[in-house]
């Protein structure tokens, strides 16, 4: 026996479902919309008659047009000990009815504006919405700007601005900022093919901006020439470029050392036809778009910890030919003295899957507190001589395995 307060409910919910609106773009019957009223048992009729009696007359004075809005469907029964009884057997909304008990008339009536707008400016965003119908509701009042967007990149594919730029009457790039997740499905539903970026999905690290041709604030790859002879400016062997640079750039040189320390970066040894990257931790994800690493032999050094080599997992990902190098479990050992701890509830625990056979032992030993509690051991720690010994190595024998050296 449904009360006031769950009539409402229920209404609501078929609104937040979002299947009134669905069932409205594609134009399909929903109303009236019948909610059974859940019919008494014959001992509650016995048992407690006047509070079914009182039930039944809270849903009599709450129906038509002065209450919630509905109209009572009635059925007859007939029970043994009292007799013929006149109970509701369901709710019948139509629409008027079902909004002002759901209490979205205002939300409807915006909603119609919205819809009305929609159809006439882009009226194959229409099917996109039938999918997707609270889109309309979650955007209210905004649609003439969205509309406004999608109208100029339609006339400006790939326009190589930055969203400060655009002249959008009305927009300002706070709202694109905004509007982000709504205006990717819009846009991918309107413009054609050529005017997207495939390869750019998702919102995370500019991927908007990539994915619609406009300008972002690029992440810098900073990197030094090991090999003077090779540097692009005589005796500028430090360079710090945004990433469409560093991508541009194709060094003729023939291994890549890529290290997370910036001292060590700074003051690693030279190298004949070497470049050494460095700095970006995690965001060396950001280095996956630049086809000639992966020409080059890669060679990386981060700290031993779980970290560490999930940077590792990370970098082969992208860049498969990468060997590790004084990330081993004799370098390790070597310098226990100097050991010191991962902080609890920032290591990393996850299944790495990049990682050669002794690289997933070490990283599982570490991980699981084999060779102490959640010790690592950090790069700048290890002997400058080692790296320099580690280097001499790779001079004379670039394909020798450095990890065991």
């Amino acid at each position: 026996m449904l009360t006031p307060e769950e009539i409402r409910k229920k209404t609501l919910w078929y609104w937040n479902s979002g299947k009134v609106l669905r069932a409205m773009l594609r134009k399909e019957k929903f109303f009236p919309l019948r909610l059974a009223w859940g019919r008494p048992t014959a001992k509650q009729m016995r048992d407690n008659f006047s509070e079914v009696r009182q039930r039944i007359n809270e849903i009599r004075e709450q129906s038509g047009a002065k209450g919630l809005g509905y109209t009572i469907e009635w059925q007859e029964i007939n029970h043994r000990q009292l007799g013929p009884q006149q109970i509701p057997a369901a709710l019948l909304f139509e629409l008027k009815g079902f909004l002002r008990c759901a209490d979205k008339e205002k939300e409807y009536a915006q909603l119609v504006k919205d819809l009305d707008l929609i159809r006439s400016r882009e009226p194959k965003l229409e099917g996109r919405l039938a999918t997707h119908p609270l889109d309309i509701i979650r955007q209210a009042g905004h649609w003439p700007q969205l509309l406004a967007v999608i109208s100029w990149f339609k006339k400006n594919p790939q326009p190589g601005l930055y969203l400060r730029q655009l002249d959008i009457e009305g927009v300002d790039s706070k709202f694109i900022e905004q509007h982000k997740k709504i205006l990717v499905s819009l846009l991918d539903t309107i413009l054609p093919e050529t005017a997207i970026n495939p390869e750019s999905t998702g919102l995370a690290n500019h991927g908007f901006e990539r994915r619609y041709g406009l300008q972002y604030d690029e992440p810098l790859i900073r990197l030094r020439f090991l090999d003077p002879q090779q540097a692009p400016i005589p005796a500028c062997t430090d360079l710090t470029l945004p990433l469409s640079g560093f991508t541009a750039l194709n060094p003729q040189c023939r291994t890549v050392i890529i290290t997370e320390n910036k001292i060590n970066g700074l003051c690693f040894p030279p190298m004949e036809d070497s470049i050494i990257i460095f700095g970006l931790g995690y965001g060396i994800h950001t280095l996956a778009t630049t086809q000639w690493l992966r020409t080059k032999a890669v060679y990386y050094w981060g700290d031993m910890d779980t970290h560490g080599f999930s940077i590792l997992s990370l970098v082969r990902s992208f860049l498969p030919q990468t060997t590790s190098f004084l990330m081993d479990r004799n370098t390790l050992l070597r310098h226990r003295h100097l050991w010191g701890r991962e902080e609890k509830r920032k290591r990393c625990l996850d299944q790495l899957h990049h990682l050669t056979d002794a690289e997933q032992t070490m990283f599982n030993d570490l991980k699981d507190n084999r060779l102490g509690d959640r010790i690592r051991l950090e790069q700048e720690r290890i002997q400058f001589s080692r790296v320099a010994e580690t280097v001499h190595t790779l001079q004379r024998n670039p394909s020798a395995n450095l990890s065991k050296k």
